[in-house]
């Protein structure tokens, strides 16, 4: 690739520790705006001996994402593209799902999540209506400069549970709620930082991030176990209107584990990617 990121110090560190800070700072897409600007859509980066790619040139996304995917492992059959060391960095948050898979298995999970939202009941939009009430209500009871962003991580996080739950996490025991939701909040940010380290990812996991993640699966949990004993017990239609996502995976996968990761990494998208395209959209 032609573009390379500029790089002053040895491994890219300065390059690392200015994502590092831009991260805590939350700017890194105005860190990395200037560059992509001057540089172009298509970049390699050198960070810690890896190579890394990025792009938003829309013809390699669709080859990325349609055109030129494949069915065998990218790292072994020579393929253009795989996830490298994220695979590694986000398992403890996500474990095994579409955003840590290539090849067949990615192809596997986009064919499967894209059935429950083509289904017409996930067309109306009641399960929209208490998170943009209580959007609007948090708005109007504030003054001078608002941060959007957290109000619209609130939001994202109830309408994207009640469609993959079949609750939104407003409607749980406060403290239940009040402990996903800071454990999401962190396992999220553990993990962007832990994906700068590259293959080094592995050197830090601190106890905090741990901990969040053990809670996140928890509470994942539940709910799994909460549709397949209403199925079972008798109540058939409750849990296919209530719990018709979790249904439907697990008619393909037969196994709790896999599920319940497979419902974080959906919730991962739609809570972070929905409520970052909001902010940066206003």
């Amino acid at each position: 690739m032609k573009n390379k990121f500029p790089c002053k110090w040895p491994l890219g560190l300065d390059v690392l520790h200015k994502q590092w800070k831009a991260n805590a700072d939350k700017r890194l897409l105005a860190f990395q705006q200037p560059y992509l600007d001057k540089l172009g859509p298509n970049l390699e980066i050198k960070i810690l001996g890896s190579v890394g790619y990025t792009t938003f040139d829309p013809e390699n996304i669709e080859a990325a994402l349609s055109s030129r995917f494949d069915e065998k492992p990218a790292l072994t059959q020579g393929l253009d593209y795989c996830l490298g060391s994220r695979r590694g960095a986000m398992w403890p948050f996500i474990g095994e799902g579409i955003f840590t898979q290539d090849g067949g298995p990615w192809k596997h999970s986009r064919e499967l999540l894209r059935r429950p939202f083509l289904k017409t009941h996930y067309q109306n939009l009641e399960g929209f209506q208490e998170p943009v009430n209580n959007l609007l209500a948090r708005l109007s009871s504030s003054s001078g400069v608002v941060d959007l962003q957290p109000l619209f991580f609130q939001f994202t996080l109830s309408t994207t549970t009640a469609h993959i739950f079949g609750q939104q996490v407003e409607s749980s025991e406060d403290d239940e709620q009040n402990s996903f939701a800071s454990s999401f909040d962190h396992a999220s940010w553990i993990t962007t930082l832990r994906s700068r380290l590259t293959d080094f990812y592995w050197v830090y996991k601190p106890k905090s991030y741990r901990d969040a993640c053990r809670n996140i699966k928890k509470f994942a949990d539940g709910f799994v176990t909460r549709a397949l004993s209403a199925s079972s017990e008798g109540q058939k239609e409750e849990a296919s209107d209530r719990y018709a996502f979790i249904e439907d995976l697990y008619a393909d996968y037969k196994d709790e584990r896999l599920v319940r990761d497979q419902l974080i990494n959906v919730l991962l998208a739609g809570r972070d990617t929905t409520a970052c395209l909001l902010s940066w959209t206003l």
